[in-house]
């Protein structure tokens, strides 16, 4: 049994971000962060290539990669995992997929040191008037935040009164219970009218009058998160399965799209069904 992690590459482009890590046995090689959402496509495999040359290593050398697998854009996500499937194919990496809120959740607890049993809300934009909200407790700065329910879609105002209610949960035995709450992610920003009165959405906060502080400029994991959700990953000899919560709207204005192809709303949506049952005739 081999010692060590060996090289390990980290990819999330599940928002805002292309962000693409390289370690070797914990060992931090290289980070690079694109703010080129539109454009991530194009930049990965020619950035992900002249890492490789930089460093000396081979594509088909990572022993471990770990991928940011959602919830988040469906064009990041396919990217990342595609491109992670990829390189499995050509070498002997094992892969493992990334919570995108739970590398969110951990950015907070990293970045402003939060204790053990300090809640966590994590909300990202998902569409117009719809976030990603999930809560998480912090186990202090060696553990990832854990998730303390699933993701799931609600209304930002629905979001505000789900945290306001948590405030009365009672906390684990042996923590603060009066300590705030944290919020971060793109989800405060891209709402700020439904938000802008939590402490620090005005970068103004005083935690001992504050229940909630918002932290609107944590949009992106940053690499100390990814690295330790990627220690504590579990690897598998198989592709990721990507994490999608909000439809897809491709498929949901489909019946409306269809006739321009020459196809009714019905049928269209049958072929649909049809080509996503149907078995792949190769593994690539």
């Amino acid at each position: 049994m081999q010692a060590g992690t060996g090289l390990e590459l980290i990819l999330n482009a599940a928002e805002g971000a292309l962000q693409i890590i390289v370690t070797e046995d914990e060992r931090l090689l290289c980070v690079q962060e694109w703010h080129k959402a539109d454009r991530a496509t194009e930049i990965l495999a020619p950035a992900l290539a002249e890492i490789c040359t930089a460093l000396g290593i081979a594509p088909a050398a990572f022993r471990r990669i770990a991928c940011v697998r959602g919830p988040g854009s469906f064009t990041g996500i396919r990217l990342v995992l595609t491109t992670a499937a990829a390189l499995r194919r050509v070498g002997q990496a094992r892969l493992a997929g990334l919570d995108y809120m739970q590398a969110l959740a951990t950015s907070a607890v990293l970045q402003h040191n939060l204790f053990y049993g300090t809640p966590v809300w994590v909300l990202t934009h998902a569409r117009r008037n719809l976030v990603h909200c999930q809560p998480f407790m912090s186990y202090g700065p060696q553990i990832p935040a854990q998730p303390l329910n699933a993701v799931d879609l609600c209304s930002p105002r629905e979001a505000l009164g789900r945290m306001q209610a948590a405030l009365h949960n009672p906390l684990p035995e042996g923590t603060d219970q009066h300590r705030c709450a944290h919020v971060c992610g793109s989800g405060l920003a891209r709402n700020a009218e439904v938000f802008g009165e939590l402490a620090g959405m005005r970068m103004v906060v005083a935690p001992e009058q504050a229940e909630m502080i918002a932290m609107p400029r944590l949009v992106s994991p940053d690499s100390a998160s990814l690295c330790l959700l990627a220690r504590h990953g579990d690897y598998f000899d198989a592709d990721i399965e990507p994490l999608y919560v909000r439809p897809c709207d491709a498929v949901e204005n489909l019946p409306q799209l269809a006739p321009r192809m020459g196809m009714s709303g019905e049928h269209a949506l049958a072929a649909l069904d049809s080509m996503l049952e149907r078995a792949p005739q190769s593994e690539i």
